[in-house]
């Protein structure tokens, strides 16, 4: 009887090999996609140029013209005084009667038409914005995450926004540190008038919830001068005082190898610092705010290392 051959790949491992093939493809799809982006933003460049050139070129011409015919009128407004002017002293100089003259007034006539040769048509720069500025915009490194309670992220996760509702809500960055300094900058693009956000940080070991203070691992500075750390909500702990304004930017700082957390509106340079317990707030640390009135908005500008 002969020997029947199986083969060792089943439906369910043939099933895998089929996606690993999708994900491989969606890779090099990827792959390709951040390839092409540096071209696609420098071609943006290009035609910037060109339609900055063009505009500057008709704009230039225009400017020719305009100047040009003022400048032609000058002449023509000038030329017409002068000849005045010069008629006028030699019918003077012929009349016979010197005695009759009035020096002061052909004088003053003279200092106009000279104030006149003074004055030509003149060109001057006005310093508004006639072409458009560019600027370069990075990607954060780190992002919006995970977020509990009343709260959409937008923007390529880049800004957190607050619902309708009067009530926490929290949200996480992605990235998680154990060890390094780390800054980050965020802006305040929408404020309500009672003034409640927070910056801080987390521990990746706890569950995420909308009220930061009931979280044992959570850090940090919010409204209303207070200050979260240990389970518990203190006002203006170690002197801290509230200065959050709209459209202010706000640094955190996480110094993991020193386990201390700072922050700082750079409007007002104000600096706050904080030891964590690293036993209460174990490595590795996510930052997160917590925000609570309807349409507050926070942008994370970027992250660096220091």
């Amino acid at each position: 009887m002969a020997e029947v051959t199986r083969n060792p790949i089943d439906g369910a491992s043939i099933s895998v090999a089929q996606q690993l093939d999708r994900l491989l493809l969606d890779f090099h799809q990827l792959k390709q996609s951040i390839d092409s982006e540096d071209q696609q933003s420098l071609r943006f460049i290009d035609e910037w140029e060109r339609k900055s050139i063009e505009k500057i070129q008709q704009t230039a011409h225009d400017y020719r013209q305009d100047f040009a015919a003022k400048f032609e009128k000058y002449k023509e407004k000038l030329c017409k005084r002068s000849n005045h002017l010069h008629e006028e002293l030699i019918n003077t100089q012929n009349s016979g009667n010197l005695m009759k003259v009035d020096i002061q007034n052909l004088s003053n006539k003279l200092a106009r038409l000279n104030s006149l040769v003074q004055s030509p048509p003149h060109v001057i720069t006005q310093h508004d914005e006639f072409i458009s500025k560019l600027s370069i915009c990075e990607y954060p490194d780190d992002i919006f995450d995970i977020f509990a309670g009343d709260l959409r992220v937008e923007n390529r996760q880049q800004t957190a926004i607050h619902g309708p509702s009067v009530a926490h809500a929290v949200v996480r960055g992605s990235d998680e540190y154990s060890r390094g300094k780390h800054r980050f900058r965020f802006r305040i693009e929408s404020f309500n008038n009672n003034k409640w956000i927070f910056f801080g940080i987390i521990s990746h070991k706890t569950t995420l919830q909308a009220h930061t203070w009931a979280v044992p691992t959570c850090y940090g500075w919010g409204g209303q001068d207070s200050v979260i750390l240990n389970c518990a909500m203190h006002s203006r702990f170690n002197g801290y005082n509230c200065d959050f304004e709209l459209n202010d930017t706000i640094e955190l700082t996480l110094d993991c190898d020193q386990q201390m957390i700072s922050i700082m509106n750079q409007r007002t340079q104000c600096n706050y610092s904080m030891k964590v317990d690293v036993k209460k707030c174990p490595f590795p640390w996510h930052f997160v705010l917590n925000l609570f009135y309807p349409g507050d908005q926070v942008r994370i500008l970027y992250k660096d290392t220091l």
